[in-house]
């Protein structure tokens, strides 16, 4: 008997094997088409910040965002608006300009209104105003990053 449970087991398992081989590739090849699907959509991905950053600035169509710069103003958007702030302005005429900053740091004694949206994923539109006295002494118009 031990003999004839032995030839029987020789027999199955290359089936059994390959029965297994089987399922493996099949899983591989799945995982295949799924990453193909990511590739492409990153792909779609890509070509748009690619086609949104080869616009001028002012053209940009922003997301909204749920930042604190966003959600209260959106008049630091307007780029016609940075070209009005000009070093010697007092940090309320900036606000009023601007609206609220995003966040604000103090980095020795000089004080930097931040304005920051997030876009998509990967990307921010950032500017900053930076104070001494609560006097404009730089302005840094929002770059897309």
């Amino acid at each position: 008997m031990n003999r004839i449970t032995l030839t029987i087991l020789l027999l199955v398992s290359p089936l059994a094997a390959g029965a297994a081989d089987d399922l493996k590739i099949s899983q591989l090849e799945q995982d295949v088409r799924n990453l193909q699907q990511e590739v492409r959509a990153q792909s779609q991905q890509i070509e748009e910040l690619r086609r949104q950053l080869a616009r001028p600035a002012d053209q940009l169509r922003l997301p909204s965002s749920s930042t604190p710069a966003a959600t209260n103003s959106g008049l630091w958007l307007d780029s016609s608006r940075w070209q009005q702030v000009k070093a010697g302005m007092s940090e309320l005429e900036v606000i009023g300009l601007l609206g609220p900053p995003a966040s604000m740091r103090a980095r020795d004694e000089e004080r930097v209104l931040l304005y920051a949206m997030e876009i998509g994923s990967s990307g921010f539109l950032s500017g900053s105003i930076t104070l001494r006295d609560r006097v404009v002494l730089r302005v840094q118009i929002p770059l897309l990053q």
